[in-house]
């Protein structure tokens, strides 16, 4: 059985708008480290823009959430 560098555990991020915790069994996969952003309180009205920044989903969350697990 080959274990190269495409069964070694990799950072994983997901980004839904939805709950955050939805896809958090994709962790238990492969073991890999995992952060899901996502919704998690619902009922307030904004634009898309203002959502996704309120939730942490908008692109600078992004980067910070996918710098943090690569340890930047």
């Amino acid at each position: 059985m080959h274990h190269g560098a495409a069964h070694a555990p990799a950072p994983l991020l997901t980004v839904q708008d939805g709950h955050p915790h939805t896809l958090a069994f994709l962790a238990g996969v492969r073991g890999d480290r995992i952060r899901c952003l996502g919704v998690t309180e619902f009922g307030q009205s904004t634009s898309l823009e203002e959502a996704y920044a309120l939730h942490g989903i908008d692109a600078p969350a992004i980067v910070d959430a996918a710098l943090g697990l690569v340890g930047r």
